[in-house]
């Protein structure tokens, strides 16, 4: 799996909040006249990644981009983190944040379920919890359960599912 970049994510997040599968800049910029987040998105996108002619023409037939991208003047993804500690631009610091987030989540993820992991083997020899009662009375699949409890493979199973099985062997 590539990791996310920011542009990735920036075209991405434009998708979600256009509610097109497109990459047109163009229907982005028609539709971000009446909608806050995705003019926001999109500045960054236009001032960080786009080519300055293709700039130009979107921003003299959507005037409204204009000081959006006037304000983020100077900003590239070299800057982007001390640029945007600036108090007025914390529209644009709420989107860059939400791409740290988004890259950064599944590490995240793999640190929650190690603790559950490390609590789950102490409860369950603690009460002879077997893998096998684990997964038969929670309806789970043995490999990816038995390769999360033998091995640590964090890999093997969801936030959700590492959340299940620490509920029943804290309830068994």
């Amino acid at each position: 799996m590539r990791e996310l970049t920011f542009k990735g994510y920036l075209l991405s997040q434009l998708q979600e909040l256009s509610g097109f599968n497109s990459t047109s800049l163009y229907t982005f910029s028609q539709l971000a006249r009446n909608n806050a987040r995705l003019k926001d998105v999109l500045s960054l996108y236009l001032v960080m990644y786009t080519e300055e002619n293709l700039r130009s023409k979107l921003l003299k037939k959507f005037d409204y981009l204009n000081s959006s991208c006037v304000k983020l003047n100077g900003l590239n993804y070299n800057n982007v983190e001390t640029y945007l500690q600036n108090d007025s631009l914390s529209e644009y610091k709420t989107v860059y944040n939400n791409f740290l987030y988004q890259r950064n989540r599944k590490e995240q993820e793999d640190k929650l379920k190690m603790m559950m992991y490390k609590r789950i083997s102490e409860v369950k020899q603690a009460k002879c919890v077997t893998n096998y009662r684990i997964y038969k009375e929670l309806n789970l699949n043995p490999g990816n359960v038995n390769s999360f409890l033998k091995n640590e493979d964090t890999s093997k199973v969801s936030v959700d599912t590492a959340r299940k099985i620490l509920a029943f062997v804290n309830n068994y």
